[in-house]
């Protein structure tokens, strides 16, 4: 795990798998009103959840209603705004993205339906999404999204977006 104090240099970005914070962000269909940082939604990406981060100088209006309404109060859905994101929407499971241009886009469901909570994608599917609480991950205060790449001189913690190599059963 990524020290709070620690950046991940993600191969993609929105990231959608790899090393992250030891702290999940909370994942019970919050809807975050700001951006948050990538490392601790990662982890709740391991646990089995999906996030919708959408760009927020493009999508506002009934196409931001139409996604919350897709996680608002649904377990293991998480969204935020992602500033700087190179298509309006973006959906991320553990190893799986999709980018989109519409908030009407079917495809949206159908990604929710298929990949939120399926064990055979996600590390550790099922594990909590409950609020962890200050201290730990504040769902009212969450860490910030820093849109800066990492790098010195803070510590280096490389991962690859790939799902998990075999683990034995475990």
């Amino acid at each position: 795990h990524a020290r709070p104090d620690q950046r991940v240099a993600y191969d993609l970005s929105p990231p959608m798998g790899g090393a992250h914070d030891q702290f999940w962000a909370a994942c019970t269909g919050v809807v975050y009103p700001r951006a948050v940082r990538s490392e601790n939604l990662v982890h709740s990406l391991e646990h089995g959840a999906v996030w919708i981060a959408y760009n927020p100088d493009q999508v506002s209006g009934a196409a931001l209603g139409a996604l919350t309404a897709r996680v608002e109060g649904k377990p293991y859905t998480v969204m935020s705004p992602y500033p700087g994101l190179d298509r309006p929407i973006s959906l991320q499971s553990w190893g799986h993205q999709l980018r989109l241009d519409t908030a009407d886009d079917p495809r949206i469901d159908q990604f929710i339906a298929a990949l939120r909570t399926n064990r055979y994608t996600h590390p550790e599917s099922g594990a909590s999404c409950q609020a962890l609480g200050p201290g730990e991950f504040d769902q009212d205060n969450p860490p910030p999204f820093d849109p800066t790449p990492p790098g010195p001189p803070g510590p280096k913690v490389l991962a690859v977006n790939a799902p998990p190599q075999d683990r034995g059963g475990k």
